[in-house]
């Protein structure tokens, strides 16, 4: 008798460990979906802005004028980094 309530109690542990993970579920899917809709506007942003600096071989990452060839500066500049 006492195996047949203990095994009951087991049981209803279970089922409740199991409904309470499928509401658990439930209630933050839709903060999980929106923090992975965030990360992904986050990336394709980033990669928008790389492809952008990439794009730009021959400018200056710190001005918006491209260095002309005789510019000294710019070249010891280069050279120390």
């Amino acid at each position: 008798m006492v195996t047949i309530a203990v095994a009951g109690a087991v049981l209803l542990v279970c089922i409740g460990a199991l409904v309470g993970a499928i509401c658990t579920a439930q209630v933050l899917q839709p903060r999980l979906q929106q923090r992975a809709d965030q990360q992904a506007a986050e990336r394709h942003m980033l990669a928008k802005e790389w492809a952008a600096i990439h794009g730009q071989r021959h400018h200056c990452p710190h001005c918006t004028n491209p260095p002309s060839a005789g510019d000294e500066s710019f070249a010891s500049t280069v050279a120390q980094d």
